[in-house]
């Protein structure tokens, strides 16, 4: 009856035990009779074993995070394969760039092995996994929900039945009013929203609302092309998918501090003389402190201070809505060019390093603000606020307040280590040609 979810820190263990076992049979190797004359005669150190091995992991399952192969379905388990192998190919080019870079003192031999041994191991263990769960299952015990009854819903079924012929498709209607408590009743299932006719704010509130636990939401809409690009449908693992209840993986949140403070920290260091000649030139321009200091709201509701450079007259209210356009008279002639180009938000640099912002995130917004959300709307605030986001690289100011919001709310579900770094590449064009910003 239920296509759940396959435990994350099953398919986890499965997967060091796999590097594991790869790492120890490729040193067994590498010392072998049969293979020594291949490979030089250095001796390497256990240390050295031991560090490659924990660098190894750690890069192996923030791959595989990023890849979602941690939030597998068993309508997917066999789609998935292709997928480990996409992240095994990943792993393999990012460990032999580390090692040709750093010059790192590590036997090539046992690296070499231990990478065709780890492909070998893991998509072995993951397909003979996959085959036993499938063989415990029929088809008919199956069965997703599709929410709608337009055309798009109508494809989205036909296309199911394809790829599982016996799987069980049950079509619910918005407007039923029992739909909601019916949903709540299932204790597990894939769930489709794939209305044109709904409102993005009936999305949002079905997906941080209702009590659905255990559901996977696949949302088939417009807003989320804009996010994931043209949406193809030629199987059901390529529908992309939204969690409300979507936690990353323990992983993800250390490399993603380490990366906020060695940037934050590198870049007070690197630009703190445009900081300097900034704070000369705001002084010059207007009477009123260099820095202005406001109460904003991070993740889970914690307050904190937020740093910017003044770029209005004192006369301005310190809290109220940010200008919708440059000839706003509140902004000084110097706050013009800072706000155009991102400038003002520097300082931030300090807040990041200090733990209350990250370098991606939702956008960090005032306390008036936040107390006029709806309960769907909080779900943005999860995660720690971030310099840049998606709302950023999409057009910033130019997308109404309701749009910024489901931004947010998609990245808080999908957010991980590639998401970050493509958002960051992104910025640097959207803040050079100050594109939506006032």
């Amino acid at each position: 009856m239920l296509s759940s979810k396959i435990p994350k820190t099953l398919l986890l263990t499965l997967d060091l035990a796999s590097l594991t076992l790869a790492f120890s049979a490729s040193i067994f190797l590498r010392q072998s009779p049969l293979l020594t004359s291949y490979f030089n005669n250095i001796t390497y150190s256990t240390a050295s074993y031991l560090i490659s091995f924990v660098v190894a992991a750690l890069l192996l399952l923030a791959i595989f995070s990023a890849f979602k192969l941690y939030q597998i379905r068993e309508i997917e388990l066999s789609a998935r394969i292709f997928t480990v192998l996409k992240g095994l190919t990943v792993w393999t080019l990012i460990i032999t760039a580390i090692t040709y870079v750093l010059k790192y003192d590590f036997s090539r031999g046992v690296l070499f092995l231990t990478v065709i041994l780890t492909a070998i191991f893991i998509t072995f263990g993951r397909f003979a996994y996959f085959r036993y769960r499938q063989n415990q299952k029929k088809d008919n015990d199956i069965s997703v929900h599709i929410i709608g009854n337009s055309a798009r819903a109508d494809d989205i079924e036909k296309q199911m039945k394809n790829s599982l012929p016996n799987l069980s498709v049950i079509r619910l209607d918005y407007n039923n009013p029992n739909m909601r408590a019916y949903l709540s009743s299932i204790k597990s299932d894939d769930i489709f929203i794939a209305d044109e006719r709904l409102s993005r704010e009936q999305v949002m509130k079905i997906l941080a609302e209702a009590d659905l636990k255990h559901h996977t939401f696949r949302v088939i809409l417009d807003t989320f092309r804009l996010v994931t690009g043209e949406i193809r449908l030629n199987d059901i693992d390529e529908i992309p998918s939204i969690s409300p209840n979507h936690k990353p993986l323990v992983i993800y949140l250390i490399i993603k501090r380490l990366m906020d403070i060695v940037i934050s920290g590198v870049g007070i260091i690197i630009i703190s003389p445009i900081w300097l000649a900034i704070g000369v030139i705001i002084k010059l321009d207007s009477k009123g402190p260099i820095l202005i200091k406001q109460k904003r709201i991070g993740s889970n509701l914690r307050p904190f201070t937020l740093l910017k450079f003044r770029t209005m007259h004192c006369t301005a209210n310190l809290y109220d809505y940010a200008p919708n356009n440059e000839n706003d008279a509140r902004i000084t002639r110097i706050g013009r060019i800072l706000r155009r180009f991102s400038l003002d938000e520097l300082p931030q640099l300090w807040n990041i390093l200090k733990g209350d912002m990250s370098l991606v995130g939702p956008r960090p917004e005032m306390e008036f603000i936040v107390k006029k959300y709806e309960p769907w709307q909080r779900t943005r605030l999860i995660t720690q606020p971030g310099l840049t986001g998606l709302w950023q690289i999409l057009g910033r100011k130019d997308i109404p307040l309701h749009e910024n919001l489901e931004y947010d709310f998609y990245y808080v579900c999908n957010r991980s280590i590639i998401l970050d770094l493509m958002i960051i590449l992104k910025t640097v064009p959207a803040v050079l040609f100050g594109r939506g910003a006032y």
